[in-house]
């Protein structure tokens, strides 16, 4: 029970810090002067999982679906009695 109290204040702070940009970079700041060499690991470590899941979503995508270009045309202007163009 104890366990599941203290992950709930965790949690709980972790949404506090994240509704402000300001006291979520002052907590990444503070993390990264406090504790640098673990900081730079979990940025490596994220870094690395993000780009690795976003070169998977991007090769699923062009083997399963392919990608198109989606070009749009715009009809011809006619030639309009008063001069000028009609649209």
């Amino acid at each position: 029970m104890t366990a599941l109290a203290l992950t709930l204040a965790a949690l709980a702070a972790m949404c506090w810090l994240c509704l402000s940009p300001a006291r979520l970079a002052a907590a990444g700041v503070a993390l990264l002067l406090a504790h640098p060499a673990p900081t730079m690991v979990v940025t490596t470590v994220v870094t690395v999982a993000l780009t690795m899941f976003a070169g998977r979503l991007i090769y699923r995508s062009l083997r399963e679906d392919g990608w198109c270009l989606v070009t749009v045309h715009r009809p011809a202007f006619a030639a309009s009695r008063a001069g000028g163009v009609a649209s």
